[in-house]
């Protein structure tokens, strides 16, 4: 039976509108595919007609709120999930088991229906339903945060490293930086750590000198052979071919030599006592007998070295020249075989020796294999101490005797050797000191094979030979007192100017080229004006010192050298 109109709820009060709902209706809810409801399950049919409002536009229901409905209502009930689909991970949807809106409900409303009470109703029927169907579904299937949960969980993905693309490149440029310090600090330290290169002393002035004109010509003798060379510049000149030739007594000078570079003596000492040995004795009559000089040695005697050196190379003794040779080796078999040895170290290609004292005729040499040992022999300060004698004084208290070497003093000559033999003819070997311009030279001569009844004739042609070469030296001056003639290089770039202590002086002859050269290990610090060097131009030396104060490389070099 029908409300009277008095009673009839109006729509506004009877039905909120739906947009102010804080979820949609349960009978407004989509149909989930696997909750379709089969057909014994489906609602009833709709009643042909709506009840229409009344006359006074008041809306009433459809039904008698004392009177309930003929048919049950029938809720939808979900199929068991049988969806091919991933769980999405929540649960389904809440079906509410609300009839629709124009059915008759089960309770009667005693009350007006108000919006609120509505809502309150909805939310507690909502949530009830939804847990039922939430608690049913999770005994059937438990979701699958509860199933995998214990499993081990899946490798990340290599796509999930892009996420830490943007802290990442943020760290980029603190990596780069840190590798950049690093890098820098062992430039740095290796840099320093390398040893700097030692300093280098180069020339600056040009690598020769050459003298103007044509090669003078010395007055060479017509027989037998001569040579004239200038330590430190070379030969001036040979004659009479280089067939070898008996030396006599110049040999001596080789005996010397090899004594004294096997038992080296000081300057002014007279050095080890040797005594005289029997052999020597019992030679001693026989080279009497043949006419040879000798010292007369005696049984018993002793010999300090310097002695028996001024005996061989003064008087020419040949009873002291083979003693020395078995004082040293032993034998003179052993002694001659140094003798030769010697010879082929100093280059005398065309020189055999058979004896310590020359008297053997198959003892044979050149003049220019000469010139090479006394240039070898005069740099030894004790042969040139006793060859600058002139009178051989001996030990024993005898008579003084005077020296063979009659040019000593005169043209500047300071030491040689005679020799004579009836086989070799006249021979003398010579040394001469003269002093050109500021420059000091050694000039060494040897005349060999001279036709004459002593060693004279070889004296005589010697003499015109020194006196002819020191004329033709002379002395051009290619740098003058305090020019800079060479720097100094400190192997990193940088150089400092050096210049001449004293004129530089080069001696020579004419058509001669004189090769010039620095010699010197510069430090890496000196004072200006400090010797550091030296410039060679053939005999000459001549002092170096700095322009200014040598320092060593700046910090600011040895970190950006390449070298």
């Amino acid at each position: 039976m029908p409300e009277p109109e008095s009673q009839a709820r109006p729509p506004e009060a009877a039905e909120p509108p739906s947009d102010r709902l804080p979820v949609p209706r349960p009978d407004r809810l989509p149909v989930p595919r696997s909750a379709t409801p089969t057909v014994e399950e489906r609602l009833p049919a709709l009643p042909e007609e709506r009840p229409a409002a009344s006359a006074s536009g008041q809306w009433s229901a459809p039904w008698s709120p004392a009177a309930p409905p003929t048919e049950p209502v029938t809720a939808f009930r979900p199929e068991p999930q049988s969806d091919p689909r991933p769980d999405p991970g929540y649960a389904p949807p809440f079906e509410a088991e609300f009839p629709p809106r124009h059915e008759p409900q089960h309770e009667p409303r005693q009350e007006p229906w108000h919006e609120q009470q509505y809502e309150q109703q909805y939310e507690q029927q909502y949530e009830q339903q939804y847990e039922q169907q939430y608690e049913q579904q999770y005994e059937q299937e438990p979701p699958r945060w509860v199933t995998e949960r214990e499993e081990e969980p899946p490798p990340i993905p290599a796509y999930a490293h892009a996420y830490d693309e943007e802290p990442r490149r943020r760290r980029w440029p603190l990596v780069t930086l840190l590798v950049a310090i690093l890098l820098i600090a062992g430039v740095v330290t290796g840099q320093l750590l390398r040893p700097v290169p030692e300093p280098d002393l180069v020339l600056a002035l040009p690598a020769s000198h050459t003298f103007a004109g044509t090669r003078p010509v010395l007055p060479w003798p017509v027989n037998g052979q001569s040579a004239v060379a200038v330590d430190g510049l070379g030969t001036m000149g040979t004659s009479g071919g280089t067939a070898p030739t008996p030396t006599a007594s110049v040999a001596k000078v080789m005996t010397a030599y090899v004594f004294l570079h096997e038992h080296p003596l000081a300057s002014g000492a007279d050095g080890p006592v040797y005594a005289v040995s029997a052999q020597g004795v019992a030679d001693l009559p026989g080279r009497r007998a043949r006419g040879e000089s000798l010292l007369g040695i005696t049984a018993g005697q002793h010999l300090t070295e310097r002695k028996a050196l001024e005996a061989l190379l003064l008087i020419s003794a040949n009873d002291v020249a083979h003693e020395l040779a078995r004082w040293d080796a032993g034998t003179e078999v052993d002694f001659v075989a140094k003798m030769n040895e010697t010879a082929r170290s100093l280059g005398m290609t065309s020189t055999t020796y058979t004896d310590p004292s020359g008297y053997d005729a198959r003892t044979v040499s050149t003049a220019a294999d000469q010139v090479k040992l006394l240039t070898a022999a005069m740099r030894v300060k004790a042969f040139t101490e006793i060859v600058a004698n002139r009178m051989f004084v001996p030990d024993n208290g005898g008579a003084a005797r005077p020296a063979g070497n009659l040019l000593l003093g005169r043209y500047g000559v300071v030491g040689g050797k005679t020799g004579y033999t009836d086989k070799a003819g006249g021979n003398y070997v010579f040394a001469a000191r003269k002093r050109i311009g500021t420059v000091s030279v050694l000039i060494i001569g040897a005349v060999m094979a001279q036709r004459s009844p002593s060693a004279v004739g070889a004296i005589n042609v010697g003499e015109r030979l020194v006196a002819a070469a020191e004329n033709a030296l002379t002395a051009e001056r290619v740098a003058r007192s305090g020019d800079t003639v060479a720097r100094v290089e400190d192997g990193l770039g940088g150089s400092t100017p050096v210049r001449a202590a004293s004129s530089v002086t080069v001696v020579g002859w004419r058509g001669l080229t004189v090769p010039l050269h620095v010699l010197g290990d510069p430090p890496h610090a000196a004072n200006a004006g400090e010797p550091i060097g030296t410039i060679t131009a053939g005999p000459g030396r001549f002092a170096l010192t700095p322009a200014q104060a040598l320092t060593g490389p700046s910090l600011q070099h040895r970190l950006l050298r390449l070298r």
